[in-house]
């Protein structure tokens, strides 16, 4: 299919699609195209491909396919998915835009991090990656663009047993602006003790402390306001460390020091 003389060509399944990868130099990939500001002079549309739009249970984890709609995956519902997860679906947008904006799409798009980075980030979810030759597992941590050659086909998340999710957006409500970000608060508990711990934040910038996390591990519930007084002062010097080379405003370092505050605060 050709319109105004730029050539979208329709995938009847993955291996055309791997197929065309390998033959078109510089070819996009559509599915959803609620992010797409400019279409390139060649493009291939995998949306309709059945492979892409599985959802697969494993005893401790879940497949998704990458052209799974968001409401296609809100429909397993709240109790059948990490709920930091369904949260951070739910919180995006309208049901017409959910209702074609696809997971992949919300990970691949350039620029500014949507909603379920932080989410996926926190669960340590691994992102899929096929070209006609190759499949290569990326874990979301060390995601940085889609590799030359490959399509996305599958987000594994694992399933675990976190007694706190608790998932928080800034920004507006139904756009993407410098200011947008999403946050993942997790915690896993034994006998009132946090025993493991996830905390992530990304928009303009992507933060994860591993230090940070491992300072709360071990600690005793409930949390007192002096404990949750100092590790927010060392998550402020731990953030500005990270990025102490880079002009982030204000704003956004002081959005996360809110919401994990907030988030801490649960645990009183």
């Amino acid at each position: 299919m050709q319109k105004n003389n730029k050539t979208v060509l329709i995938a009847k399944n993955l291996s055309d699609v791997l197929y065309h990868l390998k033959s078109v130099e510089g070819l996009q990939i559509l599915a959803g195209c609620t992010n797409i500001s400019e279409m390139s002079d060649k493009a291939v549309s995998i949306r309709t491909i059945s492979e892409l739009r599985s959802i697969e249970k494993h005893e401790r984890s879940i497949d998704f396919g990458s052209c799974l709609t968001l409401t296609e995956i809100l429909e397993l519902g709240r109790t059948n998915m990490p709920a930091v997860l369904y949260d951070a679906i739910k919180s995006i947008g309208t049901f017409p835009l959910r209702n074609k904006a696809t997971l992949g799409g919300n990970i691949c798009s350039k620029g500014i991090k949507h909603s379920l980075w932080a989410p996926l980030l926190a669960l340590d979810a691994r992102l899929e990656f096929k070209s006609s030759s190759e499949t290569k597992i990326i874990p979301m941590g060390n995601f940085k663009e889609v590799p030359k050659g490959f399509v996305l086909t599958k987000v594994k998340v694992p399933v675990d047993d976190w007694e706190v999710q608790i998932f928080r957006r800034t920004g507006p409500s139904n756009s993407l602006t410098n200011q947008s970000a999403g946050f993942a608060f997790l915690v896993d508990t034994q006998k009132d003790i946090i025993a493991n711990v996830r905390i992530t934040f990304a928009g303009s910038v992507i933060f994860r402390s591993r230090d940070l996390e491992n300072t709360i591990i071990g600690t005793t519930l409930p949390l007192s306001d002096i404990f949750i007084k100092n590790l927010t002062t060392q998550a402020k010097e731990k953030f500005e460390k990270e990025f102490e080379q880079y002009n982030v405003p204000e704003i956004i370092k002081n959005q996360f020091l809110s919401l994990l505050r907030n988030a801490l605060e649960q645990l009183t």
